[in-house]
């Protein structure tokens, strides 16, 4: 399914209770991804960038405001069709890889089309196509604690494309890498968003990771009205 607003923010805001006190986290905020387009998101520590990002993955519910991807808002599904929505819709990738210990490269990255009711040859095949363009085709078999760093965070990269999405969210994705490492991943994004069209939103407090997108959404601490377009 292609469309050309992969995600849309209107009047998002999100609070927390912390005793008696309201902390208000994002308020207001607006932006909108197209489809192929990648986005950095920037702000301080406690500026928002991380719940931004769960709330627009629908992991977590906004105070107020919509966000939709490809057109349908996650507030209008039950629990069972956000799950789906996602998986179909939605890859995800963070600081720290999180993969499954005792799974190998290849079944780490086959379990979302698994999930998302692919054949097991189907899903073997799309991990098998997708490890191999992030250059560990001669990893496949090995299990996570056996790879390097640079080498579990291709993994995680090939498990969140694998059901080929529209947008994948990306939480300090290089935050753990090295120099070589980070333009490696940095390489490898450039060359999946022109090849499959993904479009990406990657939280960073990277200036490289960041001027290596397409454009940069600068969050204050309040985040009042719509994300400024830095560059």
């Amino acid at each position: 399914m292609s469309c050309n607003i992969v995600l849309k923010a209107i009047g998002l805001s999100k609070s927390y209770s912390q005793g008696s006190e309201e902390i208000a986290v994002l308020k207001e905020f607006n932006f909108e991804i197209m489809e192929g387009e990648k986005v950095a998101i920037m702000g301080a520590s406690g500026s928002g960038k991380t719940t931004l990002l769960n709330l627009c993955g629908g992991l977590d519910q906004p105070s107020r405001g919509v966000v939709r991807v490809c057109g349908v808002a996650w507030g209008e599904l039950d629990p069972s069709a956000q799950a789906s929505w996602r998986n179909k819709h939605v890859g995800f990738v963070y600081q720290f890889h999180h993969l499954l210990a005792e799974f190998s490269a290849l079944e780490n990255v086959a379990l979302p089309a698994l999930i998302g009711k692919a054949t097991v040859f189907d899903a073997r095949n799309r991990a098998l196509d997708l490890l191999h363009r992030v250059s560990l085709g001669s990893r496949v078999d090995h299990t996570p604690s056996s790879l390097s760093g640079g080498e579990r965070q291709r993994v995680a990269i090939a498990r969140a494309l694998v059901t080929h999405p529209s947008v994948v969210l990306m939480d300090e994705p290089t935050g753990n890498l090295d120099t070589a490492n980070t333009e490696s991943i940095l390489d490898l994004l450039a060359e999946v968003n022109d090849d499959m069209k993904i479009s990406f939103v990657v939280v960073t407090h990277d200036v490289i990771v960041a001027n290596r997108m397409d454009r940069i959404v600068q969050l204050d601490c309040l985040n009042f009205g719509d994300g400024e377009k830095i560059v």
